[in-house]
């Protein structure tokens, strides 16, 4: 990784609020009406409000090859997790970053145990790819 010019932040350093507004846009997109929750300590980082149901997204990103830990995940119709893998190009604004929209009630499927600690890594994530529509209140 090279390093930033006086002044800057270096990218390892840059939190997850910057994934949660590039997923905040996306349900603002299809007309939905989106809040980001702000706070350290949230579960939650975005909340949808429409007429079928209230929706929670988490949201988990990477920097580079991905595997994300999953160990406070609780099941809930309601709770989805976005994953954000921006494959080691964060600074490339030509490059938009891969975003999987996982229901949380299947994230246990997905899970795999490394380390002790329970992850989701990309062979898991790959049929959740740009899956919005979940979060039309469709299912």
């Amino acid at each position: 990784m090279k390093v930033p010019p006086p002044g800057l932040v270096p990218i390892s350093s840059i939190p997850e609020w910057v994934a949660e507004f590039f997923v905040l846009s996306q349900p603002l997109r299809m007309g939905l009406e989106a809040y980001l929750s702000l706070g350290k300590k949230k579960p939650t980082s975005i909340h949808i409000v429409h007429a079928k149901r209230n929706i929670n997204i988490e949201v988990k990103a990477a920097h580079a090859y991905p595997s994300f830990v999953v160990d406070n995940v609780t099941p809930s119709k309601d709770h989805f997790l976005a994953f954000v893998v921006y494959n080691d190009k964060f600074e490339d604004l030509s490059v938009v970053p891969k975003v999987f929209i996982v229901p949380s009630v299947e994230v246990a499927r997905i899970t795999k145990h490394i380390n002790e600690e329970r992850r989701v890594t990309m062979v898991g994530l790959a049929k959740y790819k740009d899956n919005w529509a979940a979060l039309s209140g469709a299912r």
